[in-house]
C-alpha cells in the first residue's frame, strides 16, 4: 500500500469499514475468534473495501507499531480466516514503515459472496459504526436478497389465502377474470403472483404478489406502509402499492403548494417502495413535510451510488412488474430513477441523498414547501 493511501486511513477515524489494533498477536484461539469477527464484520458491512491497522492506538491513533512479527503471518492470517468463515473472506495482509515503526496493513476485498459466517458458532456478523456486532435476522436475509440466493418478492405467505389478492386488480392487468381455476393458478404462479405448496397441493400469495395485488397487504406485511409525517400529525396510508401511490398523490395535492413538482416527488417514493429492505420489518417509509426541506426516508442496506448505477435493485421482480403497470396507462410513472427526479427540483435546491449505515436507511431531501409559495 502506498504512503499516502497510508496518511488517508490513519487521518479518519474508526468506523464501519476501519479499525485500529494496538496489537497483532494471534497465538490464543479467542484471539484468533476476536479477529476473524471483525474480519467477517467489515467484509459483511456495504461499502467497499475495508481495513484494519495493526500497531495504531485506537484512540488516538499514536503509530506504536508491532514487534517480532513472524515471517510467515499473512499465511497464517489466511489460514485462520479460511479454517473460521464460509465463505472465507478475501484479504491481503502487508506490512510497512511508517515513522521508524512497523505497523500491519489488512485490507478487506469488497466480497460477492455476501454474507459471510463464523464457522464455529454459525453466527454472522456486521459493524456498527466502530464496533462489531451480531447481524439481526432481517439484515441477514438482506445480504441474502442482495446477491440473489433469496427474494423476499418470491417468498409465500403461508399466513393468507388466495382470497388475499384483488381479483379485480388483477383481471385489470391480465386481461381477464380470475377464478383461481388451475389455469389460473399455474399462469399466477408462472408471475410470480402465488407460489404453489405440492405437499400440501394447494397454492399461497407470495409477498410480492400481495405488495402488488392485495387488497389489504399490512394484514400480512406490516411494515409495507407510507408514513406522512406533517406539521406534527402522523398519516399511515396502506393498501396494495398501487392504492398506496395513488392516495399519496391526492394527499400532495392537498398538502402541498400549487407549484410543488409533486411527479418528482411521486418518482422518489416509488423508487422508495422499490428498492426498500422488506426484510426490515421495524421501519417504514416515511415522507417528512416542513418548510425547508421534504425528506423521504426508505429503509435499505444498499448505498444510493449502487442502485443509481444499476448494480443493485433490491426487489427485481417488484421493479419489472411495476413497469408493467406503469405502462398500463396509470397516471404515475415508474423507474426513471432518482437522478432524473432530481432534475424538476434543481432550479430551487440542490437534493441531498446519503445512506445511513447506522440505521439502514437512504434518505432523500427535497426542497421543501417554502420554496414553492406564492
Amino acid at each position: 500500500m502506498n504512503r499516502q493511501k497510508i496518511k488517508q486511513l490513519l487521518a479518519q477515524d474508526e468506523g464501519f469499514k476501519l479499525d485500529f489494533k494496538l496489537k497483532l498477536s494471534l497465538e490464543l484461539e479467542s484471539e484468533k475468534k476476536e479477529f476473524v469477527k471483525d474480519v467477517i464484520a467489515i467484509a459483511n458491512t456495504p461499502d467497499g473495501r475495508g481495513y484494519i491497522l495493526f500497531g495504531i492506538e485506537d484512540k488516538t491513533k499514536a503509530i506504536v507499531g508491532i514487534e517480532e512479527v513472524p515471517t510467515d503471518i499473512e499465511e497464517r492470517i489466511q489460514q485462520i480466516i479460511v479454517n473460521r468463515s464460509v465463505p472465507p473472506v478475501p484479504v491481503k495482509f502487508e506490512l510497512e514503515e511508517i515513522e521508524e515503526k512497523t505497523i500491519g496493513i489488512l485490507t478487506i476485498f469488497k466480497s460477492m459472496q455476501v454474507p459471510h459466517q463464523m464457522l464455529q458458532t454459525g453466527a454472522f456478523y456486521v459493524r456498527r459504526g466502530s464496533t462489531t456486532d451480531k447481524a439481526t435476522r432481517h439484515e441477514i436475509a438482506s445480504m441474502l436478497q442482495q446477491y440473489g440466493m433469496l427474494s423476499f418478492e418470491n417468498v409465500p405467505c403461508r399466513q393468507a389465502t388466495l382470497e388475499a389478492l384483488d381479483s379485480v386488480l388483477l383481471q385489470s392487468v391480465l386481461g381477464y377474470f380470475v377464478d383461481y381455476k388451475e389455469q389460473d393458478k399455474l399462469i399466477l404462479s408462472t408471475l410470480g403472483i402465488i407460489a404453489p405448496e405440492p405437499e400440501k397441493e394447494r397454492y399461497y400469495p407470495t409477498y410480492g404478489g400481495l405488495l402488488l395485488f392485495g387488497k389489504n397487504p399490512q394484514d400480512f406485511i406490516a411494515q409495507a406502509v407510507l408514513e406522512i409525517n406533517y406539521k406534527g400529525k402522523v398519516e399511515a396510508i396502506t393498501g396494495n402499492i398501487t392504492t398506496m401511490l395513488k392516495i399519496f398523490q391526492e394527499r400532495m395535492q392537498v398538502l402541498l403548494p400549487e407549484q410543488y413538482p409533486i411527479q418528482g416527488l411521486l418518482e422518489v417514493v416509488t423508487n422508495a417502495m422499490i428498492h426498500r429492505d422488506y426484510w426490515n420489518n421495524t421501519q417504514y417509509i416515511e415522507v417528512r413535510i416542513e418548510e425547508e426541506t421534504l425528506t423521504v426516508t426508505n429503509p435499505t442496506s444498499c448505498m444510493y451510488t449502487e442502485i443509481r448505477e444499476g448494480r443493485v435493485r433490491i426487489n427485481p421482480w417488484l421493479y419489472s412488474r411495476l413497469l408493467i403497470l406503469g405502462q398500463k396507462g396509470n397516471s404515475f410513472h415508474l423507474g426513471i430513477g432518482l437522478s432524473k427526479a432530481k432534475a424538476l427540483f434543481e432550479n430551487k435546491k440542490e437534493i441531498q441523498i446519503t445512506t445511513h449505515l447506522e440505521s439502514n436507511t437512504l434518505e432523500v431531501i427535497l426542497p421543501g414547501v417554502h420554496y414553492y409559495k406564492v
